[in-house]
């Protein structure tokens, strides 16, 4: 085997990325249902319960492979000199940093969406330039990325128990990805017998 095919990633590498992409936007999606079903079945009945749960999950399947593509396409940019797992785990925490600070936003909006809107209202320049929040974003993923990279190239032993967390993360993810397609036929029951 020559020295390109062995830094070049198979089938197994893609999925396992994949499957590590596709985590944290699962959690989130499955702790968002799990807060939000109640009330939808108490509004109308289980079956809507279930029919929400069924969208929210085929929804976070479409955003997690839209994060993949995103990592993917990164993948082209990372030096072919870097060791196959060491490019893997770094594809790994940016799509983890993505996914996390995108998270916390949403928490923090969900948590103090009252007191935000007023500290903006008295506030405008927070709000003016749009791209301000963006860029605030932006460099906080930098941030998080950049010293994660520098943990994982200059301490082994960094490596290998993120090495270690992603194989269980990928794991967990496999059955996330069984609650896809039960949320996909529930999402197909649904329409065929209109309910």
């Amino acid at each position: 085997m020559d020295e390109t095919t062995k830094r070049s990633f198979t089938r197994a590498d893609w999925f396992k990325l994949f499957l590590v992409t596709a985590f944290l936007p699962h959690m989130w999606s499955l702790l968002m249902i799990f807060r939000d079903v109640p009330w939808v079945s108490r509004r109308t009945d289980i079956w809507d319960g279930i029919g929400f749960a069924g969208y929210g999950l085929l929804y976070t399947l479409l955003e997690s492979v839209l994060l993949f593509g995103f990592i993917a396409l990164l993948s082209l940019l990372t030096p072919r000199q870097w060791s196959k797992s060491l490019r893997i785990t770094i594809l790994s925490v940016i799509a983890f940093a993505l996914a996390s600070w995108s998270i916390l936003e949403q928490l923090i909006l969900i948590v103090l969406h009252d007191q935000l809107r007023a500290y903006a209202t008295e506030n405008l320049w927070l709000i003016s330039p749009v791209w301000l929040p963006q860029a605030m974003m932006a460099a906080l993923i930098a941030l998080t990325t950049a010293i994660a990279f520098l943990l994982l190239r200059n301490i082994s032993s960094f490596r290998l128990a993120m090495d270690n967390f992603l194989d269980r993360v990928a794991m967990l993810s496999g059955l996330y990805l069984v609650l896809d397609v039960a949320g996909f036929v529930v999402i197909v029951v649904r329409n065929v017998t209109g309910a």
